[in-house]
């Protein structure tokens, strides 16, 4: 395989990781929900964009063990947080550190969703930072459509933006607590 032809199969491998990874995409909700403006959301999306592109590498390189089942539990249980912080914080200021944190977690679940195709040995590095370009590309994506459609409702309905919010937030814990159910069931 050519150079050119590994950095457009990783980063439509991460493109597609993130479109298909429907718990990612919940995560990645709960953190916008909260947008005010563009620039707070920005620097929690760049905490995660931090976090998780670490813990990716590091489990590529066989640096940091993958347990690919208590990696889904902890990324359901993240969602269940974000949710429930969305219901009862009144403010978001440390919401960077909290995303930087379970972004950790985040990485390692790209970290195991890539293990089962593995990484071009002869372009190590390129299929790594190819796969993560694919993955922020998706993830600007999401955020690109939804943020300004959020800020936009936020701005024009404050009052009706207040019950979408509490019910979307709500909604996003229910499907998160259980994804925890059914991948704890996994271990029994």
């Amino acid at each position: 395989m050519d150079l050119l032809t590994v950095v457009f199969m990783y980063i439509n491998l991460g493109l597609e990781h993130i479109i298909t990874g429907y718990d990612h995409l919940l995560f990645l909700l709960g953190l916008i929900i909260i947008a005010e403006r563009f620039k707070s959301i920005l620097k929690i999306i760049t905490a995660f964009t931090i976090s998780h592109s670490l813990t990716l590498c590091l489990a590529v390189l066989n640096l940091v063990p993958v347990y690919p089942k208590w990696i889904e539990v902890g990324i359901a249980l993240t969602i269940c947080y974000i949710a429930v912080e969305n219901l009862f914080v009144k403010t978001f200021k440390w919401r960077w550190a909290l995303t930087f944190v379970f972004g950790l977690i985040h990485g390692l679940g790209f970290a195991s969703g890539i293990s089962e195709i593995g990484f071009q040995k002869s372009y190590l590095a390129t299929s790594l930072i190819s796969f993560n370009v694919g993955i922020e590309l998706g993830q600007l994506g999401v955020v690109g459509i939804l943020l300004p459609i959020l800020i936009r409702f936020r701005e024009k309905n404050s009052a009706y933006y207040t019950i979408f919010f509490r019910t979307v937030s709500v909604c996003i814990f229910l499907i998160g607590l259980y994804w925890v159910f059914i991948r704890l069931k996994g271990f029994l």
